[in-house]
């Protein structure tokens, strides 16, 4: 977890800072509402550390009112104490106390709007009226994350309908996680109407970059534009030549956890941006490629679908055979359409496999093991696009959830379609416009 005083240190041995946020969210306080209707609620009214938490009939007071704030976690202003996990507890049945504020990961809450649950991600469960019972005085726990009435929740002021209140154009936004707050880089098209649900593209740059800088070689304003979508570019936190790197799981190791974090970024940008937060995707570059595909193994549920340029991965290689994918590192619970594009000059991220210990499987066989994950059928289609470009397609699918991938016979590690130069990274084709390409999939998804 990168707090202030971290980062302050980090500044001081002269690493890229992350810039000061401008716009936050702002607290919402009020009763939060979940399964019979009935209200989250401090037994008794009580103040003292250990206090239960319950579900009790809805009621104007003390007990049941709530400040959620941009920080993650939620306050009990009479008492001035969080709602926590007792004992720091990640295991199903660990039940919900008050406790002196903390900022730890116990006290850590993740609202998906779409879903109206509240996920903690230390535990990686979601707040759960005990036994799905109404009664009162129902303690509430922590349980795997299921979808069911009893882990519904409404916040303070949460209503079906949205007004964006961000301005079309280049803004940026902040995201609180963890108690550290980022800048995100965001595009919202103009002559859209501010109650209107805009589709979510998690814009994901590759090592050394940043938010702002990955919008800008991505070329994708333009897309967006055309096609009405929102994009997203947070930053990674790993320190990186000019700019980030992301913390890929099994890949790096890193001062934040990004795929809580990009929980964390779709939950704020949906609710900043109106966004339509069944229609979120993520496309990346490199580093943001392997980012992008390690999100959707391990959080399907918050992806309509994901582009790799230059990045896709399947998991980490396999320590017993480092030419296949780790099939245990990447066992997502649904289907995820995957669309990639890669050169086969790229020397950074080799088509064939190799290079360095965390790519060396191969682009095909990446592509093989989504189409696995998809239940699609076992030999893909090729089709000729350009003079140098081909359309791998594995149909037939679960879910409709097509994996497709445009292998570049020229073309370097970099982004098709751009315009932006990317020296020393070889070919930039311009025979295909992958942002065209991508949003075309995914609003067949």
């Amino acid at each position: 977890m990168l707090r202030a005083s971290v980062l302050s240190s980090l500044f001081l041995v002269g690493l890229p800072a992350l810039a000061a946020v401008e716009p936050l969210l702002a607290d919402r306080t009020g009763s939060i509402v979940g399964l019979a209707g009935k209200c989250v609620d401090a037994a008794a009214s009580g103040t003292a550390n250990g206090t239960a938490i319950q579900l009790y009939t809805c009621a104007t007071g003390v007990a049941q009112t709530w400040t959620v704030r941009d920080n993650g976690t939620i306050l009990n202003p009479h008492s001035g104490k969080c709602l926590d996990v007792t004992g720091q507890g990640t295991a199903n049945g660990s039940q919900i106390q008050l406790w002196d504020c903390n900022g730890s990961g116990a006290q850590q809450w993740v609202y998906d709007a779409s879903a109206q649950t509240l996920r903690n991600p230390q535990s990686g469960r979601c707040l759960d009226v005990t036994g799905e019972s109404s009664a009162d005085r129902t303690r509430l726990q922590i349980w795997d994350c299921n979808g069911q009435t009893n882990q519904k929740w409404r916040l303070p002021g949460e209503d079906t309908s949205c007004t964006r209140s961000v301005a079309a154009g280049d803004s940026t936004l902040g995201v609180t996680f963890n108690g550290v707050r980022y800048n995100v880089a965001v595009y919202v098209p103009s002559g859209v109407a501010a109650t209107t649900r805009l589709p979510l593209v998690l814009n994901l740059h590759g090592t050394g970059s940043s938010g702002p800088g990955q919008i800008a070689y991505s070329n994708i304003k333009a897309a967006a534009q055309t096609n009405t979508f929102a994009v997203v570019a947070p930053s990674g936190a790993i320190a990186s030549s000019s700019g980030f790197a992301w913390n890929v799981p099994g890949v790096t190791t890193g001062p934040r956890d990004d795929v809580a974090f990009l929980d964390q970024v779709i939950t704020t940008m949906g609710s900043a941006l109106c966004g339509d937060l069944n229609r979120v995707f993520a496309a990346g570059f490199s580093g943001g490629a392997r980012m992008a595909s390690a999100y959707a193994c391990a959080r399907p549920d918050r992806l309509a679908g994901i582009a790799a340029i230059a990045g896709l991965r399947a998991g980490r290689p396999d320590p017993a055979n480092t030419r296949q994918p780790d099939a245990a590192s990447c066992r997502p619970a649904s289907t995820v359409p995957v669309i990639a594009f890669h050169g086969q000059q790229d020397s950074t991220n080799p088509y064939d496999g190799g290079g360095s210990s965390v790519w060396q499987y191969s682009v095909p066989a990446a592509q093989q093991r989504w189409a696995a994950l998809n239940g699609c059928g076992s030999t893909p289609v090729t089709t000729p696009v350009s003079p140098h470009v081909s359309r791998l397609t594995y149909s037939g699918c679960r879910d409709g959830a097509d994996v497709v991938l445009y292998r570049i016979s020229d073309g370097g590690h970099t982004w098709p379609g751009t315009p932006q130069p990317s020296p020393g990274n070889g070919n930039t084709t311009q025979e295909i416009d992958a942002n065209t390409l991508f949003w075309n999939f995914f609003a067949s998804h």
